[in-house]
């Protein structure tokens, strides 16, 4: 039988407000998990949205490792370092390679868990607007630029959002992030418009190879998409999303 990779990608979400719940009831549980660099990292940080959405990231990651790795580490235990191109690592000798990727939006922060590939996954609130100030160019492969030119201007932000959503979540799996020039992400608008929800798809960067990617829709608020390379066997199925209960420590 076949088993899509898909299946050990698992999808977790939580909420900053929930978050600052949490922070206001019981700080200490928090500030003993993370790191002693997290924690300098999210002090650094002067806007406080952003600063929470750091800081609930790697919470909720390092619950979720415990959860999911099937090993006996608690979550204050997990070593979580940048690698060369800056990327977080888990460095953990004692467990099989975990990689994951980190995503917030607005409120929410969503991770992408596994074992066998290197997830990327990306949150952009369905209603952003990435018309003003944004080169096409920039953004689009020249392909895709005349594509978007036959579309009416009236349907360019929705579909420029979800290029968007699309391309960060491929570069994070290229390990560059905003460093990739998302011109070179390449994969065919029509395509993605005429496909169901939450279908895989495969798109090619030039020099890099081979990529899928399964854009969807979160609580009808947000794009959520996530991308690997190219595997064996194509993608099969649906992505769940698991969300945590920041306050009982449970996933649902």
């Amino acid at each position: 039988m076949k088993t899509g990779v898909n299946r050990d990608i698992g999808l977790w979400i939580a909420t900053v407000k929930e978050f600052e719940t949490l922070i206001e009831h019981d700080p200490q549980t928090v500030f003993t998990t993370v790191s002693e660099a997290e924690q300098k990292r999210y002090s650094g940080i002067v806007n406080r949205a952003a600063g929470l959405h750091f800081l609930l990231g790697r919470y909720l990651l390092r619950y979720v490792l415990s959860a999911k790795s099937g090993v006996s580490i608690l979550p204050a235990d997990w070593e979580i370092f940048p690698d060369e191109q800056g990327r977080p690592r888990v460095l953990n000798q004692s467990v099989a390679p975990i990689k994951f990727s980190i995503s917030h939006a607005s409120g929410v922060v969503a991770i992408a868990l596994s074992s066998t590939v290197d997830p990327g996954i990306d949150l952009e609130p369905l209603a952003r607007e990435l018309g003003s100030g944004l080169n096409f160019r920039h953004l689009l492969s020249p392909e895709q630029y005349d594509q978007v030119m036959t579309i009416p201007s009236t349907a360019h932000c929705e579909l420029l959002t979800r290029v968007w959503c699309i391309k960060e979540s491929v570069s994070k799996v290229c390990g560059l992030g905003l460093r990739l020039p998302f011109s070179t992400i390449e994969f065919d608008l029509v395509s993605l418009l005429n496909s169901q929800p939450a279908t895989w798809l495969e798109c090619k960067v030039r020099e890099m190879g081979s990529f899928w990617f399964n854009l969807c829709t979160l609580a009808q608020r947000y794009w959520l998409c996530v991308a690997m390379e190219s595997p064996a066997l194509s993608p099969l199925g649906r992505l769940e999303t698991n969300h945590f209960n920041l306050l009982s420590r449970k996933a649902f």
